[in-house]
């Protein structure tokens, strides 16, 4: 598993990892769901990419630790993102 890279998990969803390669020993991941986007919040908390040919929005309200058993496969990755996932990750925490 990468950082910044897109998977399927238990379920159904589809989430991109967040979490930083050098804590990959750890039994979970922290990740954000993506959606088929509808509509934008805020632009910068919720970013919105193409998965394979979909526009989806990044939930990062909704991030949150799941047990790597539930990853099922790798989808896409959004490693040329980097800069807006963190962004929208510090508008979470931060506010800004």
């Amino acid at each position: 598993m990468a950082q910044f890279d897109v998977y399927r998990v238990t379920g159904g969803a589809v989430v991109v990892d967040c979490q930083s390669d050098l804590l990959e020993d750890l039994p979970t991941r922290f990740v954000v769901p993506l959606r088929e986007t509808d509509r934008v919040m805020l632009k910068r908390l919720t970013p919105v990419f193409m998965i394979g040919g979909i526009e989806m929005t990044m939930m990062t309200p909704l991030a949150r630790g799941i047990d790597v058993r539930d990853i099922e496969a790798r989808v896409d990755t959004l490693i040329d993102h980097e800069y807006e996932i963190k962004a929208a990750l510090d508008m979470l925490i931060s506010g800004f």
